[in-house]
Parts: structure tokens; sequence; C-alpha cells
């Protein structure tokens, strides 16, 4: 495997190409949401969660970061072992909230993503299999939650050093001017 690090924007039109990209995966998130497909929209969401969360890590660590590190890592690295200590480690603690919001929605995601079709001893082993994606509904909707919390706050943080992140103006905002991305 190629070591591979998350791009910085504003080269080349980076920036203008991520944001169309993620106008479209999150419209595909909402109609997801809408069919309820569930577990689409969760692998969707798990993608933009963690590219929001390795430009903030790139941000923070003042260093590039790998392209294939899970949302659980990032967030992990985040959060660090030792905030007033580790300089490479988020300092806000609002911030610090979102990300640990977002790790509990990963362990989420991952039984959702890889739990779904499993058959165990458990009070859901008598559930169709229907009625098991249907239960991921909430995950899906917490995703997007916590996504839009996460973009607000790292949007704010960039406003005060006069910057804007490819998600601006509005790319997770479902009530948007209805020109729709193209897919």
């Amino acid at each position: 495997m190629i070591h591979a690090i998350r791009d910085v924007g504003g080269h080349g039109g980076l920036g203008s190409r991520r944001h169309e990209r993620y106008r479209a995966a999150f419209d595909r998130v909402m109609d997801c949401v809408e069919k309820e497909y569930y577990l689409e929209a969760i692998a969707i969401l798990d993608s933009l969660i963690c590219d929001r969360l390795s430009s903030r890590l790139a941000y923070v660590m003042g260093s590039d970061v790998d392209l294939y590190w899970t949302c659980p890592w990032l967030c992990g690295k985040l959060l660090g072992k030792d905030p007033p200590k580790n300089a490479r480690c988020e300092k806000d603690q609002d911030f610090r909230n979102a990300v640990r919001d977002i790790q509990k929605w990963a362990d989420r995601r991952n039984e959702a993503l890889h739990s779904t079709a499993k058959v165990l001893r458990s009070d859901t082993s008598r559930l169709n299999f229907a009625a098991i994606l249907r239960s991921h509904r909430k995950d899906a909707v917490d995703g997007i939650k916590y996504l839009q919390v996460f973009d607000a706050l790292d949007t704010k943080s960039r406003a005060s050093v006069g910057k804007k992140p490819a998600s601006y103006p509005n790319a997770f905002l479902p009530k948007r001017s209805r020109t729709r991305s193209r897919r």
C-alpha cells in the first residue's frame, strides 16, 4: 500500500472540488436516510467525518495526516493522552466534546456496518433483518448531527484566522439552496 497523505486545499481548485464532493455526498446521505438505506448513509458519513477530522488533526499537529487513518484512530489522536501537556492534540473544549461524540458514534457505526448480518445469542437475534436495518436509523441521524456540529466549530475556528473550510458554505446543510450538486 502506498503511503498517502491528505492534501491541503487551496491549490489547483482542490478546495472547490472538495466542496462539490461534500455536497454530493451529503445529498446522497440525506437521500439514503429518506429511503431507509441507513448503512449506506452511515458509510458515507464515516468518509465525510474522517475527512473533516483529518483536516483538523493536520492543523492541530502541524503535519501531514495519513489518508488511511480510521475515525477511531483520528479521534484518539485529536483527544490525546495528556491534553494540557501534549502540544499535538486538540485543546479547544468544544472540539474535544464534539470529537468524543464522534468517537462514541464510531463504535455504533462499527456495529451497524460489521454486525448487521451476524446472528448472536442476544435479544437482537430474534429480530428479522429488515428490523435490524431500521434500527440503524438513529446511527445515521446522529452521524449527520455530529458532522454538522463539528463542521460549525471548524467553520468558526477557521473564520477567526481568516480562512474557510472546503465545506463552506453549507455543504452539510440539507436546507441550503436546492441547486443540486453534480453526482
